[in-house]
């Protein structure tokens, strides 16, 4: 562990890429524990299902971020600042609005975005300690799911737990719409059911599914044009009214959003009404980014909320932020009256480590691809069941 305290830090276009010091423990020893916060600011703000900052000194440069004077929807939660970049949308760091004293620990950085600690030389995974560690589970009541604590299992702590049971039967509106929106709703839209057109989009299958480091491409291609997005009500329920959704942990994600996990909802551009070809143009309040060339992924210009990642290879199908969903009311975060999610495979899980340095030295990030399985809470499918649906 670097005496010091001090790691880099990135988003991913590198506009924001500097050093930052981080908090010691009050002991002086031992790994900083980090907060794995489901809370609707964090969900709505970020786009994904939870978030997770670890305390710092006050930063060097605020330079190039947006900061978004983020008004808490929750008493219990204190009123902060969020400051993302404004050209890749990545959150970088977030400040409590009830001190200005850097030395209480206002200030904290998402944690997906530190890359190595400094001044370490060759580091032994096995014996030399972490510098960060996940802690607990935070703010999940308002998910009434759970969101996604169920999948992450901490050290010495139980599975959070829920007091409402989700019907995932038969749905009382098929013909509804389901509301997306970020947290200041400057971005807001509906997703309806899919339909006969829904089956219309031809596309190979995604790495959640189908590992792209260790399938053959005419495996990846999918030659038999499975729709593989459109998934059934329930497993007593044979109609396509749901949408295949998922986790992402490559190093593209991570640096857009600023943290660990992605959550993507795969959904065809006919059940989004928006013109993709120019949306940066009809739709103002969202901001692009092409991550690589024909990759864009799109956020909240106001509060750096993820919405969008679509690409040219794949015109007809686009990911959606799923922590944008307001499902929480009626069914839970995790939407899965909308939803059915693949717990069979962490996307890109390979990639956690990704340009991360001493990767595990630092952060127990393999925590997330190990325990995201269906044995922690019912599922409708496991990938088996899966494979079989698509006839």
């Amino acid at each position: 562990m670097s005496q010091s305290g001090e790691v880099s830090i990135s988003c991913l276009c590198g506009a924001v890429k500097q050093t930052v010091v981080l908090r010691s423990t009050e002991s002086g020893s031992g790994p900083l524990g980090v907060d794995l916060c489901h809370c609707y600011d964090c969900r709505h703000t970020s786009g994904l299902l939870c978030v997770s900052y670890a305390p710092i000194q006050e930063p060097l440069s605020l330079g190039s971020l947006v900061t978004y004077p983020d008004k808490s929807t929750q008493p219990s939660i204190t009123a902060s600042r969020r400051y993302f970049c404004g050209t890749c949308g990545c959150h970088v760091f977030r400040r409590s609005a009830d001190s200005d004293d850097p030395t209480r620990g206002s200030w904290e950085v998402a944690t997906g975005i530190i890359i190595e600690p400094i001044g370490t030389d060759k580091v032994d995974d096995e014996k030399d300690e972490p510098l960060l560690r996940y802690s607990r589970h935070v703010n999940i009541d308002s998910t009434k799911d759970g969101g996604l604590s169920p999948f992450i299992k901490l050290a010495e702590e139980t599975f959070p737990s829920t007091n409402s049971q989700i019907d995932h039967g038969e749905d009382k509106d098929s013909n509804a719409t389901l509301e997306a929106h970020c947290h200041c709703k400057t971005v807001r839209f509906f997703i309806t059911r899919p339909d006969a057109s829904s089956r219309l989009p031809r596309s190979g299958f995604p790495d959640l599914t189908v590992p792209f480091a260790t399938s053959p491409q005419d495996v990846i291609t999918n030659p038999h044009d499975e729709k593989w997005w459109l998934r059934p009500q329930s497993q007593d329920n044979p109609n396509l009214t749901r949408y295949l959704a998922g986790t992402c942990a490559c190093r593209s994600c991570r640096l857009a959003s600023g943290f660990e996990i992605q959550t993507w909802a795969f959904v065809p551009r006919n059940a989004v009404p928006l013109d993709f070809p120019t949306l940066q143009q009809t739709y103002s309040p969202l901001r692009g980014y092409e991550s690589s060339p024909g990759v864009f992924r799109e956020f909240c210009a106001r509060c750096g909320a993820s919405v969008f990642w679509h690409d040219v290879f794949r015109p007809d199908l686009v990911d959606v932020s799923v922590g944008l969903l307001a499902a929480e009311k009626e069914d839970g975060a995790r939407a899965e009256r909308w939803l059915d999610w693949w717990c069979g495979r962490v996307s890109f899980q390979e990639e956690a480590a990704n340009g991360r340095g001493h990767i595990y030295h630092l952060h127990p990030y393999r925590l997330m691809c190990v325990s995201l399985r269906c044995r922690v809470f019912k599922i409708d499918s496991t990938p088996g069941e899966l494979q079989s649906s698509r006839a």
